[in-house]
């Protein structure tokens, strides 16, 4: 009988061992799909990050092309009424030497 009760303590405290394990494990797994969600989670907020930051680059570059364009286009302007005024001056400063020319005869 000493060996029927030890027979029975020993079932019994492998039932409790597989309990045991079968509780870690079903946390384990448990524990697992909570990291599995939460790693698929910040891959789309990931995701939508880059899809928002791309637009946002676009915009910007499509913005700083009709700026660089703009930009361009009022240097030119710039430039020609520089030239402008530079052929102007000149010829205000060849009709001055012309009549102080004049004068000297």
């Amino acid at each position: 009988m000493a060996d029927a009760s030890s027979e029975d303590v020993m079932a019994e405290a492998e039932k409790f061992d597989l309990q045991l394990e079968t509780k870690q494990l079903a946390e384990l797994q448990e524990s697992r799909n909570e990291l599995l969600s939460r790693v698929q989670s910040l891959k789309k907020d990931l995701q939508d990050w880059r899809h928002k930051l791309d637009s946002q680059v676009s915009t910007y570059r499509s913005e700083l092309g009709e700026l660089r364009g703009t930009l361009n286009s009022e240097v030119e302007q710039l430039r020609t009424e520089f030239q402008d005024l530079r052929a102007t001056l000149k010829q205000q400063l060849d009709a001055t030497a012309s009549l102080a020319a004049a004068d000297e005869n």
